[in-house]
């Protein structure tokens, strides 16, 4: 059942990873940071199931995935999407929630995607969360 649910998931995160690239389909190959809270098996496959369908719909040769593990740490989570802010990545994928709040601290221009996050309102500070962010 996990595995189904893992798998569907990463099927809307990479149509929504689509739609949040600039152009989808207009440029020759994209960069997806990756910042991945600890290793963990569930983290782990949310992550391979999202490479999986990335690949699957932009064709493995036009994406380049850097998947960084913070081991842990919230500080490192911040330092990890620094370095994709400055190296200019197409996509910051948030893989749990202390990962997901140092994206959305690091960049305003970079679209990110976040998993394994269990309250998207609370961990981005939003009132009123209605389920989509968008900012």
């Amino acid at each position: 059942m996990k595995k189904i649910i893992s798998l569907i998931l990463a099927l809307v995160m990479c149509v929504s990873c689509c739609l949040m690239f600039t152009g989808c389909g207009e440029k020759d190959a994209y960069t997806v940071g990756i910042c991945q809270l600890m290793e963990h098996p569930a983290l782990g496959a949310a992550t391979q199931g999202f490479m999986d369908a990335v690949k699957e719909a932009l064709g493995e040769e036009n994406v380049t995935f850097d998947v960084q593990i913070a081991a842990g740490d919230s500080n490192t989570c911040s330092n990890i999407v620094l370095d994709f802010v400055a190296d200019e990545v197409d996509l910051i994928l948030a893989n749990a929630t202390p990962a997901l709040q140092a994206a959305a601290a690091a960049t305003e221009d970079i679209p990110i995607l976040g998993t394994s996050v269990t309250e998207y309102g609370v961990a981005l500070e939003i009132k009123d969360f209605k389920g989509t962010v968008g900012g």
